[in-house]
Parts: C-alpha cells; sequence; structure tokens
C-alpha cells in the first residue's frame, strides 16, 4: 500500500531532477529580451515621430472650432441680451472671451460672459500672403468683431488664420454673422475640416 505522505519508492522518480541542463527550462535568454526592448523602442520613437504633426494638427483645429464657438456664442449673446456683444481675441496670450458691451459707449461697464486660452502649440500665420487676422485691431496683439442685436457683425468683420502641426485652418466672420471654417490645401483655401 502507497503512503499519500511520502513519495514513490521508484528510484527513477527520485532522480529525475538530477542533470537537467538548461535547455529544457521555460523561459528567456538576456539577448532575446534586449532584442526585444530594442525593437519596442524603435516601435515607440517611430509612433512618437508620426504623432507630434498629428498633435499639432489636432491642437490647431481644437483652435479654430473653439474660436469659431466663442464667434457664434457673442452673436448669440447679442441676440439674446438685444445689446451689443464682441468677440475678442489677443494673439499674444492667445486669450479669446466673449464680452456684453452693456454700454458701447464706455468701456468700464463690459461685462465678461466666458473666456478660453487656446493651445500653446498654435501660432497665428497663414501659408499664403496677407494678415493672420484681419479683424478690427483693438490694440497691439488685441482684436475683436462687435455683433449687433440683430446678429449681424457691426464692425470688424474678417478672418482668424491659425496654423498648427502641418497645416492651417482660417475661420472667416461675415458682416451677416456667419462663419465659415476654411482649411489650406497645399494651394489654395477650402472648405470644411
Amino acid at each position: 500500500m502507497r503512503s499519500l505522505t511520502y513519495g514513490s519508492s521508484d528510484p527513477k522518480f527520485w532522480h529525475a531532477g538530477r542533470g537537467r541542463t538548461m535547455r529544457s527550462e521555460a523561459g528567456m535568454s538576456l539577448a532575446e529580451i534586449t532584442v526585444v526592448m530594442v525593437l519596442m523602442s524603435i516601435v515607440v520613437v517611430a509612433a512618437a515621430t508620426y504623432s507630434v504633426p498629428w498633435l499639432g494638427r489636432e491642437d490647431m483645429r481644437g483652435a479654430i472650432y473653439q474660436a469659431q464657438e466663442f464667434m457664434q456664442l457673442a452673436r448669440a449673446q447679442a441676440i439674446t441680451r438685444n445689446r451689443d456683444c464682441q468677440f475678442r481675441i489677443d494673439t499674444a496670450s492667445r486669450m479669446v472671451s466673449v464680452v456684453d458691451l452693456n454700454d458701447p459707449s464706455t468701456s468700464a461697464d463690459d461685462i465678461t460672459l466666458n473666456t478660453a486660452t487656446l493651445s500653446s502649440r498654435i501660432t497665428f500665420a497663414r501659408p499664403d500672403s496677407g494678415s493672420a487676422v484681419t479683424l478690427a485691431s483693438v490694440s497691439g496683439s488685441l482684436y475683436q468683431a462687435t455683433f449687433a442685436s440683430n446678429g449681424s457683425v457691426s464692425s470688424g468683420a474678417g478672418l482668424v488664420s491659425v496654423q498648427g502641426g502641418d497645416g492651417n485652418y482660417r475661420i472667416n466672420l461675415f458682416a451677416a454673422g456667419g462663419v465659415r471654417v476654411e482649411r489650406w490645401d497645399g494651394s489654395s483655401w477650402v472648405a470644411g475640416s
């Protein structure tokens, strides 16, 4: 009868582990691990290299659509409040804002309704000739467009052009209050994203 607490009495069973070589052991050698790590490093570097322009393009698209959203917000607030509201953009600080002018004759009573800072990865530039921002200039790097209570642009219709990654977008602001986003296809501006 066999005992459950003791091993087999067969001598082959007791000595089976002796004399084994490393070749039969499961695992990986240092050389194999090094090769895998080098290949993974190459893949990560290649992915990072190709994703940097993509990330810049996405930041630029986000910035242009955020500026468009603020233009539309300024127009909607002008209609809702039944008085002039302004869209402002500062190209130095990359700050966009919507301001209720309250009384257009004095700036002391202006009410800031919303502000945002655009990505630091974008620049205000154009691939073709011309100024990157053609809205009404307030001072230095500050530009504005004023929306009347009927939703039209009473002053400052123009464009804002943004560059990021390896692409360019611009927003056209029309006197009637409409906006259109365009992208540069290498030779001309085309509508859409």
